[in-house]
């Protein structure tokens, strides 16, 4: 019998897969479609605080951003509190983008939730936040 923690991962990694394999026609990658979905939450974040939220290491973070910034879908500024920090901001074409991918990833959501009722799909996400929450 497979551990609970094992079949997480596994189900993490499938789905981690299928998102980079959906993205990459749209010229994203996985970090950064999260980076531009945590901008659509939130516009105007430090590099410092996105690399938080998506708990990933600021040089993945910087170079993420750098890219996103020369295929314009962000901008950068200096912060006016700490000028040696950056703000980031999502623009216009990168919130099209992410109205697109939106519909990308629900097709993504429902086919890894095929053969799964509302009702097990429903406590499998109260589980999982709990689990998260638990451990967060």
């Amino acid at each position: 019998m497979q551990h609970l923690g094992l079949m997480l991962l596994d189900a993490a990694s499938a789905l981690k897969r299928e998102f980079e394999h959906v993205a990459r026609p749209h010229g994203l990658t996985l970090l950064q479609w999260r980076v531009l979905a945590e901008l659509c939450k939130q516009d105007a974040l430090t590099q410092t605080e996105l690399g938080h939220r998506l708990d990933t290491q600021p040089m993945s973070i910087s170079s993420v951003v750098e890219r996103l910034e020369g295929a314009g879908l962000l901008t950068r500024r200096a912060d006016t509190v700490d000028s040696r920090a950056k703000i980031v901001e999502i623009t216009d074409t990168a919130r099209a983008l992410m109205a697109r991918m939106r519909g990308v990833a629900d097709d993504v959501y429902a086919r890894a939730f095929t053969g799964i009722d509302a009702q097990d799909s429903a406590a499998t996400k109260r589980a999982l936040r709990q689990i998260a929450a638990n451990l967060g």
